[in-house]
């Protein structure tokens, strides 16, 4: 698997891929590596006896996750060339703009639900920071609140190559549909983000 110093070497080049998706992946990854983080300095810590089977299984799946998006870091580069060759398609005659539109549907349709996979993992990594961020050891609170931030971020940035892919389907029915779900899908990241956040300035505080 690519280092995150070749991946940000090549993130920085003119070239479009990797682009935002995959930018969007790596800062999940960093959010599951800290509730990882915050979760392994709360198992077996006095004070914290109550929270020791919920942050085990942070634990085991935080990690997890930061496989899966690493995974998915290279999954959205893979699903952006494969668009990127359909524009290349020839539409000299009616039968070849036929063919270059329906293969660009399916390029696209692609290029949505890589970027949805991201948005889904992130969105439990930002679950998993809540978790930390209510339970975990205080003496991480501010890493755990760095886990919400940068989760929700990713969320959003995957979500706008969600949004920007949906305009290029011939399905109009089909987009319409999938903005909905976006909305509703940051709206519900948004509530989980708020509340948690505010476990995170109560504990800061304390």
């Amino acid at each position: 698997m690519e280092t995150m110093d070749s991946f940000m070497e090549r993130l920085a080049s003119p070239s479009p891929a990797p682009g935002g998706g995959a930018a969007s992946a790596a800062v999940s990854v960093v959010a599951a590596s800290l509730v990882s983080m915050v979760a392994g300095l709360t198992i077996g810590k006095k004070g914290y006896e109550g929270a020791q089977e919920a942050m085990k299984q942070v634990l085991e799946k935080s990690r997890k996750l930061t496989a899966d998006l690493r995974s998915l870091m290279e999954e959205d580069e893979a699903a952006f060339n494969r668009l990127f060759a359909t524009w290349k398609m020839p539409k000299s005659s009616d039968e070849e703009k036929k063919r270059r539109r329906e293969a660009m549907d399916i390029a696209t349709r692609g290029a949505i639900q890589v970027p949805w996979r991201i948005a889904g993992a992130a969105g439990q990594v930002l679950r998993f920071a809540a978790i930390i961020a209510a339970q975990g050891n205080s003496s991480a609170i501010t890493d755990a609140g760095s886990a919400l931030e940068f989760s929700l971020a990713s969320i959003r940035a995957a979500l706008q190559n969600v949004e920007i892919n949906l305009k290029s389907l011939s399905d109009h029915g089909y987009a319409e549909s999938e903005r909905m779900k976006v909305k509703v899908f940051t709206e519900d990241a948004l509530e989980i983000y708020k509340n948690a956040m505010k476990d995170v300035r109560r504990r800061m505080q304390a």
